[in-house]
């Protein structure tokens, strides 16, 4: 169980890291339960066209078709299964014993179903109620049809979905204004936006109006922390919407959930986000297919309020040897698809240090990974009296805690290949010799516990610390949708997949000007050798490394470069 609890990056409030990590992994037993138990299957169909190879195009600045995205009636014209494949596949599995009424995708690219342990078995070859499933396979009668099978662990049938949340109990410890916050001496919104230059486009009016985010999450939330959080720094508290999926509702706990951190990191950057919708998914059921069904849903309009997300903040992230192929492939084409749609997806690199999947033969973390996703890395971050960087640094505990630190993850994928966008100052042969592959992080921003981020719970923990790569995603994401705003009022499209336009930058006379380069500290869980040397590949560098990739973003100046580039 340790060992699997590794390979998952959960961390937000150092007191109950451990207890967070055990809660999204804990198998559920039919007999401990005593109620029925369902998995979840979701089917990757043999769709029409190409819609990765198009998501790619409308993601490339230097292409003819940048940002000309699909609406979701589009996609589907232009890319969905053929009628006869939906209906072999709705057929095959109609009124079968033991199966549930099939769900088909808006794009209809997939489709998802719950069974009983016994069907997965008789159907899908899922041997097992745990992961990994060994031995999946697809029904004789569906190939041709699907392409892709991805079957999830046990859960208890009477887990409903639902979209409010069990009031938490009231904290007795609820503070007085915002003393409590102080004592933390954790940073505060006004810190954070001074020193990653937001002020200069809250000072422009941009608050984030009208940019709608969609989360990952195991866990409900009580929202009423978030008045008392936002009162405390003087914001209005953000809009949450709480959505969930198959088996992944579970009660509102008195511990501090990433769920919470997610929120108000977004908030504390950008506070008139129209919508937060977190997506709540059964982790405890094997991350791989949670994220596929986590895709899946926020794929669907329905589900949150009538309209796609702009942006998708991930915080979660597994190695990618935990994955079987067809999940890789189901989850970079659910990846595609957003981004063709405009969606941009930004998701953390882990907390593990540089290879913290242990070997370059494991790869980095996914979704993080994928061409189409921004992948976040964290920094140390200290600040001068008027806020502004004093230093940034990488992230990284190993030096003092050599066998139980924390840093930001990093390393070159083991399943993907290197995109041809992926081209900056720092990033040359010797970075990875033999095989060139993605390579991860893109970006980074505060991670740090000491201090961190001031966030609030509206359980026993009160006010408390957030951190990881879990603060410096959502805080990312935040920037990007002030810039998102900006370039809606201009009467210009959502951005999609943001990679191609970073790199395009970095490789820019303006890299210094729109990125803050992280040249100092590393990731490496050893950090250094027998001979006394640097390590690789987790080092800090001028331009790229993979710790930091090509640094943090100064909000402002990469506002006004992404307006700088399309034309209205």
């Amino acid at each position: 169980m340790a060992a699997r609890a590794l390979l998952i990056r959960r961390f937000a409030f150092p007191a109950v890291v451990a207890g967070l990590v055990a809660l999204a992994l804990v198998p559920t037993s039919a007999g401990a339960s005593g109620q029925p138990m369902r998995r979840v299957v979701l089917l990757g169909l043999k769709v029409q066209g190409t819609p990765v190879r198009f998501a790619a195009q409308v993601s490339d600045p230097a292409s003819a078709s940048y940002r000309k995205f699909l609406t979701p009636s589009q996609f589907r014209s232009r890319f969905s299964a053929t009628t006869s494949n939906q209906k072999r596949v709705r057929n095959f599995l109609s009124n079968r014993r033991g199966v549930g009424k099939v769900q088909f995708n808006p794009g209809r690219t997939t489709a998802l179903v719950t069974v009983t342990p016994k069907a997965a078995k008789h159907l899908f070859c899922a041997k097992g109620s745990k992961l990994p499933v060994k031995g999946t396979c697809k029904p004789a009668r569906l190939r041709g049809a699907v392409r892709q099978v991805s079957v999830g662990e046990s859960y208890p049938a009477g887990r409903k979905g639902s979209a409010a949340a069990t009031p938490a109990k009231p904290n007795g410890g609820t503070p007085q204004g915002c003393q409590e916050a102080v004592k933390t001496g954790a940073f505060t919104p006004n810190q954070l936006s001074t020193a990653y230059e937001v002020e200069g486009l809250h000072n422009r009016g941009l608050d984030g109006s009208g940019i709608r985010v969609t989360t990952l999450s195991s866990q409900m939330v009580e929202t009423s922390g978030f008045k008392t959080w936002a009162g405390c720094f003087g914001m209005p508290a953000p809009k949450v919407s709480q959505v969930a999926m198959p088996g992944g509702v579970k009660d509102t706990g008195t511990a501090p959930d990433e769920t919470v951190l997610d929120i108000e990191a977004l908030a504390s950057l950008a506070p008139g986000l129209e919508r937060i919708t977190p997506i709540f998914v059964p982790l405890d059921q094997g991350f791989s297919n949670s994220l596929l069904l986590f895709l899946f849903g926020a794929l669907d309009p329905a589900r949150q309020g009538g309209e796609l997300p702009d942006i998708l903040s991930i915080s979660d992230g597994v190695c990618e040897i935990r994955f079987t192929d067809p999940e890789l492939q189901l989850g970079q084409r659910l990846l595609a698809e957003l981004s063709a749609q405009g969606v941009t997806s930004l998701a953390a690199s882990g907390d593990l240090g540089f290879q913290g999947c242990f070997t370059s033969a494991s790869g980095a973390m996914f979704p993080s990974s994928s061409r189409f996703v921004t992948s976040i890395g964290g920094t140390d971050l200290a600040l001068n009296t008027d806020n502004s960087i004093s230093l940034e640094s990488v992230w990284s505990t190993y030096a003092t805690q050599p066998s139980q630190g924390v840093g930001s993850g990093g390393g070159p994928s083991a399943r993907w290949a290197r995109p041809g966008f992926q081209t900056s100052p720092g990033i040359g042969p010797e970075l990875q010799p033999g095989k060139q592959t993605r390579l991860a992080p893109d970006l980074a921003a505060m991670a740090s516990f000491t201090p961190g981020l001031s966030v609030y719970d509206s359980g026993d923990s009160g006010w408390g610390v957030g951190g990881g790569t879990s603060a410096a995603t959502p805080l990312t994401a935040a920037m990007v949708a002030l810039t998102l705003q900006q370039e809606h009022a201009a009467g210009r499209p959502n951005l999609g997949s943001l990679p191609p336009l970073l790199y395009g930058l970095g490789r820019g006379l303006g890299y210094q000007a729109i990125f803050s380069d992280v040249t100092e500290g590393t990731s490496s869980r050893k950090p250094k050798s027998a001979a006394g040397q640097k390590p690789s590949g987790g080092q800090a560098q001028f331009g790229y490394d993979m710790a930091t990739g090509l640094g943090s973003l100064k909000a402002v100046d990469f506002a006004d470069a992404v307006a700088g580039l399309v034309s209205p």
